[in-house]
């Protein structure tokens, strides 16, 4: 017994690996914050003089990042909401029905998670600047610029992912196939099936892949990047540029924008831990 108890690791020492990693999330935010209230004129990473919460408003008001927000919201949420329904569906058909290749499905998924997105950015670019009889085009696909500079061609890389597919079909596959046997006795259809039997369970594999889809479609900057060419269709990534000028940077708005435009993540997160507890708790108790 004695022997076994010496050999246990002291409590202190998961929670001075608990500190450290809390210090390594912690710091580069105070370092951020810090960073956004440092007035103008003043080095940025020294303890200011005083505190400029107006810089907050500031870099709100140099741009359009009014507009800027709208744009960002629409497509994020457009592109969580298709994603989510879309690996919902798509999920429980490759888990719970008989596809005809379902395996072949799951292997070309399985090969789709290794493939990097800039490797098919430049054929998606040529796919929505040629759709046919979209954006000015002909049937052939010319003469106009087609989903290119518009909030839809922003949406089309995040409506479907490969990973939240994925995710979904495991979790659907986890269950066990007798609930949806005994809802078919009760003459249950596969719609209700799907929707009231087993899509309640699921909800925790449902929170990861909207959070997911949401920071995909947030934080993305690349695509936007190729798709926008007016002021108008720019989302809050592309935005923070406007604060990199020829001679110097505004690190302190920079850094203002910076913190509130990563709220809506971490509210996403915050939101949905419930879900997430549940689903452990419910395996702790089986």
């Amino acid at each position: 017994m004695s022997r076994r108890r010496s050999r246990e690791t002291p409590r202190w020492y998961w929670y001075l690996i608990g500190l450290a990693l809390t210090a390594a999330y912690v710091l580069p935010m105070a370092y951020v914050l810090l960073a956004a209230v440092t007035p103008t004129g003043q080095a940025i990473g020294k303890v200011p003089d005083g505190l400029a919460w107006s810089n907050f408003v500031d870099a709100f008001a140099q741009q359009e990042f009014g507009r800027f927000a709208i744009n960002s919201i629409v497509v994020a949420v457009v592109s969580t909401v298709v994603q989510v329904a879309l690996a919902m569906t798509a999920g429980y058909a490759l888990a719970k029905l008989p596809v005809p290749g379902a395996r072949s499905h799951l292997v070309l998924l399985i090969a789709l998670l290794v493939v990097p997105p800039e490797i098919i950015m430049v054929p998606l670019f040529v796919l929505a600047a040629r759709l046919p009889l979209v954006g000015g085009n002909d049937i052939l696909g010319q003469g106009g610029q087609g989903l290119v500079d518009s909030l839809p061609g922003l949406v089309i890389p995040h409506l479907i992912s490969a990973l939240a597919i994925f995710l979904m079909r495991q979790f659907y596959k986890d269950l066990p196939d007798e609930l949806a046997d005994a809802a078919r006795v009760d003459g249950a259809g596969e719609l209700a099936i799907f929707w009231r039997i087993y899509t309640p369970l699921v909800l925790p594999a449902v929170a990861v892949v909207a959070i997911f889809a949401l920071q995909s479609a947030w934080n993305d900057f690349l695509w936007p990047l190729v798709m926008t060419r007016s002021v108008e269709q720019r989302t809050l990534q592309l935005g923070l540029t406007s604060f990199f000028q020829e001679h110097s940077t505004q690190w302190n708005y920079l850094m203002a924008v910076v913190l509130v435009i990563s709220i809506p993540v971490v509210a996403l997160f915050l939101w949905a831990q419930r879900w997430f507890r549940g689903d452990v708790m419910s395996g702790a108790v089986k």
